[in-house]
């Protein structure tokens, strides 16, 4: 198919680190168009970290398909991915993950299992996997128990000169809870899980870093307790860095009085204290990123009781709109800061690679046709947000969710 030439009329774009004049903007495509943005914003694209499809082990709630899809619907031209379901353990597994991902047009990095089959037994061939192209190794959401075996992980993982990520919750302390351990895990009668679960997993984790100085970012974090301990670390020169969820920015723990097991997640929603100190954490650079966490889950799996059901969300669709307006309110009108903690790229309007337009003033209801795929579990889904992605240019294909923007 011959590539032709598009054309995007008055859009305003954020480059450089700062808002330029409206403009027009060319692009090349294998779809013909010419689209009338009539002011909207056109956005450098995103890369999300926290992304697992659950593929292929466990195909029938997801395919890779349906993630590749969510991530164009998303804005987002790449992401880290990790497979809890199928870990990649060895070269062959590498090298499959690979294939799959190279016909997707996207830029998908690749985070390997520093233990074979996840079981935090046996190290992986984690001198091969680093040379083979991992982007680096994690826990596959699970903190190991073996602390022997941890500390081998850092001895010999350091050779690999790779970064370690790591779900910082220590599974003994965790035990059978669903919640925040504290005042709404006593009214609903949940089993709680304390704070001290996450800060003594990671304090493990930066004694071992600084130990053998190797790189680790932490995962998910969710009480400010952490954030202190990450604080004080990066002063001694320990290389960490570390995300929050999406989720953990939207809602504390009193959202759990509705019982919804939408609200389940794998680090529990903490306290409304504890959901301020992540945002002071993004504003005063404490923390780096805001992690999608978007790990598709099927309904009958979600629709049970609370404490039966499988933690987990889905995100990439709508991760900027639900983002866009709370972080204009945080930082006095200045949303674009945003960009950044979704690893947003540079964009260039003379020659873009991809871009996003984006309507930040369009309200619009979350439905499950905005998700890919028929999986949808989400807190959001239902509610209204302000700010709509109306198109998207990621990997040479232009897509519209609203059709009439474009002019064939």
């Amino acid at each position: 198919m011959t590539r032709q030439s598009i054309l995007i009329k008055n859009v305003r774009p954020f480059a450089n680190g700062s808002w330029q004049k409206e403009q027009n903007i060319y692009l090349e495509s294998e779809n013909a168009a010419e689209i009338d943005g009539n002011g909207l914003l056109a956005l450098p694209a995103l890369f999300a970290i926290g992304v697992d499809f659950q593929e292929p082990a466990k195909d029938d709630v997801y395919s890779f398909a349906d993630g590749f899809e969510a991530m164009r619907r998303g804005g987002f031209y790449g992401c880290l991915y990790e497979s809890k379901a199928n870990p990649i353990d060895d070269l062959h597994q590498l090298t499959s993950f690979k294939l799959i991902c190279e016909k997707s047009n996207l830029d998908i990095s690749l985070l390997a299992s520093f233990s074979k089959a996840n079981e935090h037994k046996s190290i992986s061939e984690m001198l091969e996997l680093a040379n083979g192209g991992a982007a680096g190794f994690g826990d596959s959401g699970v903190f190991p128990e073996n602390l022997r075996f941890l500390r081998m992980v850092f001895e010999y993982g350091k050779a690999t000169g790779k970064t370690f990520y790591f779900h910082s919750l220590e599974p003994y302390l965790c035990s059978a809870g669903v919640v925040n351990e504290g005042f709404y895990s006593d009214t609903m009668g949940f089993k709680g899980i304390p704070e001290q679960a996450e800060t003594i997993a990671v304090y493990r984790i930066l004694e071992f870093s600084e130990w053998f100085g190797v790189p680790v970012h932490l995962r998910e974090i969710s009480c400010k307790k952490s954030l202190d301990l990450i604080s004080k670390a990066r002063e001694r020169g320990v290389k960490v860095s570390c995300d929050v969820g999406i989720y953990h920015l939207l809602f504390d723990d009193s959202s759990l009085l509705n019982l919804s097991s939408e609200y389940r997640f794998n680090s529990p929603l903490r306290t409304a204290k504890d959901k301020d100190a992540l945002w002071s954490g993004l504003l005063d650079g404490t923390v780096q990123s805001i992690s999608c966490n978007h790990f598709p889950v099927r309904k009958q799996d979600k629709q049970t009781t609370f404490e039966d059901a499988c933690p987990g969300s889905v995100s990439l669709e709508i991760a900027l709109s639900a983002l866009w307006q709370i972080t204009a309110e945080k930082t006095s009108g200045h949303p674009e800061r945003l960009l950044k903690w979704l690893g947003a790229g540079n964009l260039n309007p003379e020659k873009p690679a991809n871009l996003i337009l984006f309507d930040p003033n369009l309200e619009w209801k979350v439905e499950e046709s905005a998700f890919a795929g028929s999986v949808c579990n989400s807190p959001l889904l239902g509610k209204t947000l302000k700010g709509k992605i109306v198109g998207t240019y990621l990997g040479n294909i232009v897509r519209t969710p609203i059709p009439p923007i474009f002019r064939i």
